[in-house]
């Protein structure tokens, strides 16, 4: 063997493994060009857990359209598992019974939120549950499913949306 080939193919091993590794970004790193920093950090992990299964509360002496005769009450559990906080944005509410009809739709925005509970905070490594209720009834079945979407935001404003689901009986 020449000493050529034994030059140059620990060469050419170190030209292909680090052209290869540029096959390997994960979409969280920086990337330093000629002209721009991008950065695509990714959202502070978090978890946001519902009961499998509420049941219905009737509301006495209730008359649709004015008071709906029953409410959909969830525990929303919202758990920062990062280093940041996490902000509540907003929480939409959506009861659709067994037959499909969609029978009550509530959008809690973070004002609303922060007058019911005091503040929209989780604070990073904790836990805080958000008790929120959905009338519904007037159109459609009692038993459905509880539709809850969640926006959450880290201490950077990057949102992360979660959708959950729970049987309501």
């Amino acid at each position: 063997m020449s000493s050529c080939r034994v030059l140059i193919a620990p060469l050419l091993f170190m030209f292909l493994a680090a052209l290869s590794s540029f096959g390997c970004d994960d979409g969280n790193t920086t990337r330093i060009g000629p002209s721009s920093v991008t950065r695509n950090d990714r959202f502070v992990s978090s978890s946001i857990t519902v009961p499998n299964e509420i049941s219905a509360l009737a509301v006495p002496a209730a008359f649709c359209p004015f008071a709906s005769p029953f409410l959909a009450p969830a525990s929303v559990v919202v758990r920062a598992d990062g280093t940041s906080d996490l902000f509540l944005r907003d929480m939409q509410l959506r009861f659709v019974d067994r037959a499909g009809v969609t029978g009550a739709f509530r959008t809690i925005s973070s004002v609303e939120m922060t007058s019911l509970f005091g503040s929209t905070l989780v604070p990073a490594f904790g836990t805080r549950t958000f008790p929120v209720t959905l009338p519904f009834g007037c159109v459609g079945g009692i038993t459905g499913t509880l539709f809850i979407d969640v926006t959450a935001l880290d201490r950077t404003g990057r949102p992360n949306l979660i959708s959950l689901q729970t049987n309501v009986r």
